[in-house]
């Protein structure tokens, strides 16, 4: 099996209710074209019972937290707003017909949780497939800027933003705090309806 591809953001914003212990995800959307994604991922270390000189008990590490690490294109006025909190007010500019649309970060940042979905595309034995990945709960750091001036040939910029991955509030007899869920379908299709499934993007959030 091998990858071939990757396609397709999803975001939506994360919440956790205390009362009803449910976690919920709203005003999700599909966001930025992606050229590449990583994960780095933290655990504990593993913990060995030595007995007659070898080991005779293991206890395996367990996820302690990540780094989600996404490059795109670039980053909308719409993504900045969602992954930071920002704001946005129409500013009238004397001699321009018509208002510009300015995006502020200022005190009253409030950046979220959110709910973070992806598409790779695989292979095996010939056949290709597309693994839907869902990361329940992700705080996006606020993203550095860079830029290069255009000389005689394009040099294609991206746009690089990461974020921590935790683990999900999440807690059934089914489901114990996941940060990372994912499912192999036959077609993109499937895959995207699986990640609007579970991070609840209507057709009216689009």
């Amino acid at each position: 099996m091998a990858k071939k591809g990757l396609s397709r953001l999803f975001m939506a914003e994360y919440s956790y209710d205390e009362g009803t212990k449910k976690v919920t995800y709203k005003s999700g959307c599909e966001n930025e074209r992606m050229a590449s994604y990583s994960t780095e991922i933290s655990s504990s270390e593993a913990s060995n019972l030595y007995l007659n000189n070898q080991i005779a008990e293991t206890e395996g590490g367990k996820f302690q937290s990540g780094t989600f690490t996404l490059e795109t294109g670039d980053l909308s006025p719409e993504t900045s707003i969602m992954i930071c909190g920002l704001k946005k007010k129409s500013v009238t500019i004397d001699g321009v017909d018509d208002p510009v649309e300015e995006v502020i970060y200022d005190d009253d940042m409030k950046p979220t949780d959110l709910g973070i979905g992806t598409i790779e595309l695989h292979q095996k034995n010939g056949v290709e497939f597309y693994r839907a990945i869902v990361l329940p709960k992700v705080f996006f750091n606020v993203p550095s800027d860079s830029a290069t001036t255009k000389g005689e040939s394009v040099e294609w910029q991206t746009q690089e933003t990461s974020g921590t991955i935790q683990r999900s509030d999440e807690l059934t007899e089914e489901n114990k705090h996941p940060w990372k869920r994912y499912a192999d379908c036959a077609t993109e299709e499937i895959a995207v309806a699986y990640i609007k499934h579970l991070l609840n993007i209507t057709d009216e959030d689009q």
